[in-house]
Order: structure tokens, then sequence, then C-alpha cells
């Protein structure tokens, strides 16, 4: 249904006409922010997308996650299981029994203490201890380097760093290697925990 103020638009369109350049960039711009705006407004609604960061898109651009400096073929790999985790995509027990209802067990599969949550694959289940402690003790020397104590934050404000820096690179005014270090290394984490989760639920 058009509103008002969409026919006295149309009607100015009609009683002057524009260049077919002109015609076509207003179309795009106006369908852009119809659908930043629509995401925007949804964006509270998906819960999987609490850490990616929306603040910086650009129209046409990729995510600022992408133009990180990070392009050997080794941090290529490791992106897509990183990607699945800050969309929500990435199949945890508490995402699967959102799914299977009673059929399921939220309880993390490889420690049965807490739900598997995000929050306990990536920082707290005992059994990845060894594979985290290992990159994670990297990652925090390089963050405390550039004035970020780690290891002080809320468990929110790790995942944040460790799933999209951006908005802390942002706010600290980073250098973009600071930023590309810090990115090679959360893939890594990240990636290590995968693997190792899948070799213990699948071996």
């Amino acid at each position: 249904m058009l509103r008002k103020y969409d026919l006295q638009e149309a009607t100015w369109y009609l009683d002057n006409p524009v260049k077919k350049s002109l015609w076509t960039s207003n179309i795009k711009r106006k369908i852009h922010s119809y659908w930043s705006n629509t995401i925007v407004q949804l964006l509270p609604l998906y819960k999987g997308l609490d850490h990616l960061t929306m603040g910086d898109l650009e129209k046409e651009k990729i995510h600022p996650l992408f133009k990180m400096n990070c392009h050997s073929a080794i941090d290529t790999a490791r992106l897509p299981v990183k990607l699945k985790l800050l969309t929500g995509s990435y199949i945890l027990q508490s995402k699967r029994i959102k799914m299977y209802k009673d059929e399921t067990d939220p309880k993390c599969l490889l420690c049965s203490k807490d739900d598997e949550t995000v929050t306990h694959f990536i920082l707290n289940c005992e059994q990845l201890r060894n594979v985290r402690n290992n990159i994670l003790l990297e990652t925090v020397d390089v963050l405390n380097s550039l004035g970020i104590q780690f290891n002080e934050l809320l468990d929110n404000e790790k995942l944040q760093i460790t799933l999209d820096i951006t908005p802390v690179a942002t706010s600290r005014k980073l250098s973009p290697a600071s930023i590309a270090k810090v990115e090679r290394l959360t893939r890594r984490l990240i990636y290590q925990l995968h693997i190792a989760r899948y070799k213990i639920v699948c071996g």
C-alpha cells in the first residue's frame, strides 16, 4: 500500500522528469535504505547475530571482518567456522534442542556439565581446555600489548573480540596490522576448537 508521501514523491517525479542515470541511482538508494532499515529493525529478533557488527556496513561493501589483512590460504580456510558461530548457524546442542525439542539434551557432548552454548564452547568447556589455552595465551599477550586486558573482560566482551573484533578495533583505534594479528589468532582458536570437538563427538 502506498503511503501519502510516496504518492506525493511519485507525483513530483511525473512533474519533474529526471535523467535515467539519476533515476536509477535514486531507485538503488531507496532499495538499499529500505533493506538496511529492515535488517536493523529485525536484528534484535535474531539472537544468533548478537556479535555480528552491523554499524560499519555500507552499500555494496563487504563486512569489515572480510577486509582484514588475513590473506593466507590457511586463514581463509578457517574463516567459515567462525562465520557459522557468528551467524548462529553452527549446530551446538543448545541450537539442536530448539530444532528437535525433547529428543535432544542441551548438555555439552564433551563435558556434560553445562548447556553447550557458544560461550561454553569457545571459553569454558573443560574438555577443550588444552586446545584453547595454548592459543588463548598467545592471544591474551597480543591483546595486553594493545592495552586490552582480555582476562578482565566479561564473557560477552571476550566473545565479541573472538568472533568479530571490528567494534573494538574501531573504539580502540587499533592499527590494521594489530587487528590482523588478533584475527589470525582467533580464527585459529575457533578452528582448532571445532576440529577437537568434531574428533571427540564423531570419534
